[in-house]
């Protein structure tokens, strides 16, 4: 009955303006994504952008759970995972994955 109402009142709404709506078409948005970036590892660090993205990084609530898993359960399968496999892996972002890496390896 009341799905009767909601419906009857909805096509009234739909038949009044249907002569004033305009068909909007959407606008592609372009998506980059950071997995196809071929990052130079040994001079990112020195990049000014670094500090920022480590702060990004670990204000996830995210990061101190996927660290933990990484150090446990990934690194001692593969030691020498890469950050773009890492990220491809656990489906996040490269920035996260080289963060967390470096974290883990400049702890041991």
């Amino acid at each position: 009955m009341k799905q009767d109402r909601l419906s009857a009142h909805t096509s009234d709404c739909d038949t009044e303006n249907k002569d004033d709506l305009q068909e909007i078409e959407p606008r592609p948005q372009p998506q980059n994504s950071t997995r196809l970036v071929d990052i130079d590892i040994k001079n990112f660090k020195s990049h000014p952008l670094w500090d920022i993205l480590v702060e990004t990084a670990r204000r996830s609530p995210l990061y101190s759970g996927l660290s933990g898993y990484i150090r446990d359960n990934i690194l001692p399968n593969n030691p020498e995972i890469s950050p773009k496999q890492l990220a491809s892996k656990l489906s996040i972002s490269i920035g996260e994955a080289l963060v967390i890496l470096d974290a883990i390896k400049s702890n041991k």
